[in-house]
């Protein structure tokens, strides 16, 4: 009807003699639409049709938060946060699924893709599979799971947009930019914007294939906004896909399920899977994140004496993902605790520290085994995830056993634990850097080494590591969901700075001589980008034993 007078009798009459071809009806059309009762296409931030017609559109009502989208781009970013890595932001506890291991078998696509991709898509879809797909799948390889994740991309419109959106923005990245992608780029948005409006339209119905296809779309949209540095609107999907795994029915991840096929019970299985990990390991970088609460049974079962041990590397990599929340979720209490002038629950912490041994007796009894090597895994991706895993429960123990009464001097006890921990980040580096390939930019959604090498560079005081950390973090550009390795490095090298003296003294030369009263104790900072892409952290942190919070802008 665009274009078309309908003033006449005539005109009017002809119309309504057409017979109209059926589509389904979205009532998430903008308000402009709604009110001219014209069909809407959708489009963000504003709809194409008002834009055509020369009208003001007076934008969307509220949408799913699996699949809001912040896609306003912004001219001026003075003040533009980008993350808040101990923001005090609060999430609802969201309940996950275990996983079944399934093999790749009969995959059917939902829909075909027609060939009709441009030059450009096709290049980035190529991009896409060589090395998005590695850093989607970074410290935890799975071959099904890139299959399944490729396969999907190749046969569902809508992930097939989300995956060209991510790849376009992850090629600018990697190709030398020095920092997160300019929101400037328009492209990548187009297939952003594409893909909702295409999950959108598919929502007629609770089929497991569509939330199968939804879920896996939320996850890339996730994985495009840590990399574009909206982190607020990445942990907004992150909410919404653990929201939407918890509504699937147990039964559609098992084998054997009639009426579920094979290929949307395989998404199902990984996809549910990757979310339940991104949800643990949120808690790395924000305070108040409360990952699914049935978890803490398998921490619990931990401490059994008939628990059993680990069957499998993967099996080990989750139980230890639920310890890292325990163990940071403690941090953040202990960190409260200090501002009131108290301690961490003996208790709390004790119950941590077990699980977390008991978890390391378990993982090298399994190692002693034979047959521990998980199928689809290399030799070479397993000894890095075994290296990985044991660096990251050695530093959460060290974390857990210095707090207490003694505040930060009781770390100084650990320098043996944190040279093996610089050792093991090293061979992790170094073996990362192998399996990318090159020492280009490198992202993942996934949280692993970045966090790891700042505890180590913030906790402990001896000269010779922290400059370990410092090389380490400046080896190579990284990022893990909101962690970036620049602001990481900058952070342990501001907080060497004030505890050793800094620039107007003498350096103190060992971590005996770093009082009390010079050592740091919270820290947390905000990850800002201004004009021409210039980055600053505003950085806060308190010293042991005093009142007051102090505030530095720094240039990275």
């Amino acid at each position: 009807m665009t274009g078309v007078k309908d003033d006449t009798k005539t005109a009017s009459q002809a119309w309504r003699k057409r017979p109209r071809k059926w589509t389904p009806k979205s009532k998430l059309g903008c308000k402009t639409c709604k009110i001219r009762r014209v069909k809407c296409d959708e489009a963000r931030p504003s709809c194409l049709k008002c834009q055509s017609t020369g009208r003001t559109c007076d934008g969307y009502d509220a949408a799913p938060r699996f699949v809001e989208v912040a896609a306003e781009v912004q001219t001026s970013q003075d003040n533009r946060v980008h993350t808040k890595t101990t923001a005090a932001q609060r999430a609802p506890s969201a309940c996950r699924q275990n996983h079944h291991s399934l093999t790749l078998q009969s995959l059917r696509p939902f829909m075909v893709l027609p060939v009709t991709n441009t030059p450009a898509q096709t290049e980035a879809m190529s991009f896409f599979e060589f090395i998005s797909v590695k850093g989607l799948n970074e410290y935890y390889p799975s071959d099904s799971w890139r299959r399944t994740l490729m396969f999907f991309s190749q046969t569902v419109p809508s992930v097939r947009h989300a995956a060209v959106a991510l790849a376009l923005l992850h090629r600018n990245y990697h190709d030398g930019c020095s920092g997160p992608p300019s929101v400037a780029e328009q492209e990548p948005l187009f297939h952003y914007n594409k893909a909702i409006q295409l999950v959108l339209a598919q929502r007629s119905g609770d089929s497991v294939e569509e939330m199968a296809i939804t879920l896996l779309v939320c996850y890339l949209f996730m994985s495009y906004d840590n990399l574009a540095g909206n982190y607020l609107q990445a942990f907004t999907h992150l909410q919404g896909g653990v929201e939407l795994a918890r509504n699937i029915p147990q039964a559609n991840l098992g084998e054997g399920t009639g009426n579920v096929s094979s290929s949307s019970r395989m998404l199902l299985a990984h996809v549910v899977r990757q979310m339940r990990r991104l949800d643990m390991q949120a808690v790395t970088s924000m305070v108040h994140w409360t990952p699914d609460e049935i978890q803490e049974k398998v921490a619990s079962r931990l401490l059994s004496s008939n628990g059993g041990g680990f069957a499998s590397l993967s099996h080990a990599a989750d139980d230890l993902q639920v310890l890292i929340a325990r163990a940071m979720r403690l941090q953040w209490m202990a960190q409260e605790a200090f501002f009131a002038d108290g301690v961490p629950s003996d208790a709390a912490k004790a119950l941590v520290i077990e699980q977390l041994e008991t978890w390391s007796r378990h993982f090298e009894e399994m190692l002693a085994r034979p047959s521990h090597r998980d199928h689809g895994t290399d030799t070479g991706n397993s000894s890095r995830l075994i290296l990985l895993l044991r660096l990251q429960n050695t530093v959460l123990w060290v974390l857990a056993s210095g707090l207490g009464p003694g505040r930060e001097m009781g770390y100084d006890k650990f320098l043996p634990q944190f040279q093996q921990c610089v050792a093991m980040a090293d061979d992790v580096a170094a073996a990362h850097e192998l399996y990318a390939g090159s020492s280009k930019p490198a992202f993942t959604p996934e949280v692993a080494i970045l966090p790891v090498l700042y505890i180590i560079g913030a906790k402990c005081r001896d000269p010779a590591v922290r400059r370990d950390v410092l090389r380490i973090l400046r080896r190579q550009p990284l990022r893990e969901s909101v962690w970036d390795s620049a602001f990481a490095a900058k952070a342990v090298e501001r907080i060497t700075e004030i505890e050793e003296g800094g620039a107007d003294g003498p350096r103190a030369k060992s971590m005996e001589e770093i009082a009390l009263w010079q050592r740091i104790e919270c820290v947390s900072w905000v990850q800002v980008v201004g004009d021409k892409s210039i980055s600053r952290m505003e950085l806060k942190y308190t010293f042991c034993k005093q009142k007051g919070e102090h505030t530095e802008s720094i240039v990275i």
